[in-house]
């Protein structure tokens, strides 16, 4: 199984890392790399899973990184890398000069962020958001500012309120943004479907592993199928269907690049009936067998 991992907490034993315990941090990646243990520096260059939300604003060198299995390429200079919780992410390589601010999010600080949001600004869920975006000087400029006043607040320990202050300050970008000011004030609230599609989509990233039939879903939301599939098709310009496979090949494909668990011990993980079942299911979806796809490196 890919690892799921949390940084948080070895993190907040370095000096260097500004921090809310279990929050929110901020810190520059040179600044830890090097006390990083082997073990926590070994999973930062697998593939692994965080449970937490990161913005990594690239400074200066150059990194290769893989998220969801696809390189890119960090050298342009205002790289903004954006990862969810449950993509998969690794460092393939960096030059010795690579540096970045880093900041992390648990999933309770932004949660707790979209109460305000989502009450005036409607959130569509839409394909995944992109994970490497190329901003202007302007913007690079206010993420500068931003991280300044972010750190010299967490640096206030004797405010008892520094989490609701940075807070606003998040949500004081968000609402100044170039993003936020064209979106469509005229555009109706998040409606149900979009609800019930964000809820599906936890579903399965909770369970794609062992259950990969519509019929399970749907019952889990209270809906038939045909409903859910046409919902979330709506939505997501991706059938509920698609959504499900493409987790389970995802997960698949990092299996067989990044663990030495044979191909048998994957299709048992992934809950096939055979390891002939699974390596049919694998080709058809990504052109070559398992043991093709694991020789090419």
């Amino acid at each position: 199984m890919i690892q799921y991992y949390n940084w948080l907490p070895q993190l907040e034993a370095f000096d260097e890392v500004d921090c809310i315990k279990n929050e929110i941090a901020i810190f520059t990646y040179s600044d830890i790399v090097g006390k990083l243990s082997d073990e926590v520096y070994k999973t930062l260059t697998s593939p692994h899973k965080f449970d937490f939300f990161m913005l990594m604003m690239r400074t200066q060198g150059s990194a290769v990184i893989k998220v969801d299995m696809v390189e890119h390429q960090l050298h342009a200079p205002c790289n903004l890398i954006k990862l969810a919780p449950g993509q998969i992410v690794s460092v393939e390589s960096h030059s010795e000069d690579f540096d970045a601010t880093v900041m992390i999010l648990s999933q309770n600080f932004l949660e707790s962020l979209l109460v305000y949001i989502n009450g005036s600004i409607p959130l569509r869920i839409g394909s995944r958001m992109e994970s490497i975006t190329h901003i202007g000087d302007q913007e690079r400029s206010m993420l500068e500012i931003f991280v300044r006043a972010v750190r010299h607040i967490l640096n206030r320990k004797e405010n008892p309120f520094r989490l609701q202050v940075i807070q606003h300050v998040i949500m004081a970008i968000f609402y100044s943004s170039e993003q936020v000011r064209k979106i469509d004030g005229n555009e109706p609230p998040r409606s149900n479907a979009d609800v019930l599609s964000k809820e599906f989509l936890e579903l399965v990233k909770d369970n794609f592993r062992r259950e990969r039939q519509l019929q399970f879903y749907a019952d889990k939301l209270c809906i038939t199928p045909r409903y859910l599939s046409r919902v979330v098709k709506e939505c997501t310009n991706s059938s509920a269907a698609e959504w499900i496979e493409r987790y389970v090949i995802l997960e698949a494909r990092a299996l067989l690049k990044s663990t030495n668990m044979t191909i048998q011990q994957i299709s048992d993980e992934l809950n096939f009936p055979s390891q002939t079942f699974f390596g049919k299911y694998f080709k058809r979806r990504v052109g070559v067998s398992p043991k093709e796809y694991r020789r090419k490196g």
